[in-house]
């Protein structure tokens, strides 16, 4: 998966990219809206970088489709499973096998958040590879600027 972006943000060999949307963000609501940009990106490079340069980045998609996968399917396993272990292993009746299965939903949230707080973003950074990075020619900007200032 290829992504674009532009650093915000350089401290030391860490740099945050304010991502560009592209047309497979355009079906969520998770970044602000109409802007062009969506969230901020974090990673490590030794390459030589300056804030408001525009950064290619490749992410293996094999690594994509397994963090989609823990993302999506371990809550549904996680619920399911709950609601199996209250039913057969406890024997608890239909409405507490239920509540089971919810309680075992937000443990599974619960371990996702850990997971990507203490393992995800710790490793990424290796499975990132960085394409290009190119300085932002905002001389076009600039011109259109003062064009309309000409009015």
């Amino acid at each position: 998966m290829v992504n674009k972006g532009v650093i915000k943000k350089i401290e030391g060999n860490k740099i945050t990219v304010k991502l560009y949307k592209d047309s497979s963000c355009s079906h969520c609501s998770g970044c602000s809206g109409d802007s062009k940009y969506g969230k901020d990106f974090e990673f490590v490079t030794d390459r030589q970088a300056n804030i408001g340069d525009t950064v290619t980045f490749e992410i293996a998609a094999g690594k994509v489709i397994k963090a989609a996968s823990i993302a999506y399917i371990f809550p549904a396993v996680a619920m399911i499973g709950g609601y199996f272990f209250g039913s057969k292993l406890l024997n608890l009746n239909e409405n507490k096998s239920i509540l089971c299965s919810f309680i075992a939903l937000l443990l599974s949230f619960v371990i996702l958040f850990l997971y990507d707080r203490l393992v995800v973003r710790k490793r990424t950074n290796s499975e990132i590879e960085i394409i290009s990075i190119e300085k932002e020619d905002t001389s076009n900007m600039i011109d259109s600027c003062k064009n309309k200032n000409n009015w």
